[in-house]
């Protein structure tokens, strides 16, 4: 397994994998069209977890857009699909972003916003926003201000 940023001929198979929980009652090709006509997803970079050229997970990762302040990433769009959930590649590849955020990018602060119970993302470090369903992990360099960024 290893983790890379995803090429673009795999868009649509990324976009396919969330189908089953961002729908929202849409035909599968209406809602793959508006993920490819999204601004959204084009304004991020999105990477993935991959074994034997299948995708286990993928996410996208934000900077400088949406409210995030200089120096801080936020992540959006974790997903796996349905048939391999369950078994830590969503973990893994937060977990390897993450590091390659804060090791190589110079990132002090990364943000997510959390539609599933929020203890997955806080065996990953990461610490609730108190009335929010953003949230975050930092550097000790960070000082947090309560700024949440506004890609959810």
């Amino acid at each position: 397994m290893f983790i890379r940023k995803a090429e673009r001929h795999e868009l649509d198979t990324i976009y396919a994998i969330g189908f089953d929980v961002w729908g929202d009652g849409l035909s599968y090709e209406k809602y793959v069209a508006g993920c490819r006509g999204s601004n959204k997803y084009q304004a991020g970079t999105w990477y993935v977890l991959i074994d034997n050229d299948q995708i286990l997970s993928s996410l996208i990762v934000y900077q400088n857009i949406f409210g995030l302040k200089e120096g801080c990433a936020g992540i959006g769009s974790v997903a796996t699909p349905n048939s391999l959930r369950g078994r830590g590649y969503a973990f893994d590849l937060i977990n390897s972003v993450k590091k390659e955020l804060f090791i190589n990018h110079n990132v002090k602060a990364i943000f997510l916003h959390s539609d599933i119970p929020p203890k997955f993302y806080q065996r990953l470090g990461f610490t609730t926003i108190k009335g929010s369903d953003c949230m975050y992990i930092s550097m000790d360099t960070y000082d947090f201000d309560g700024s949440l960024p506004a890609y959810f």
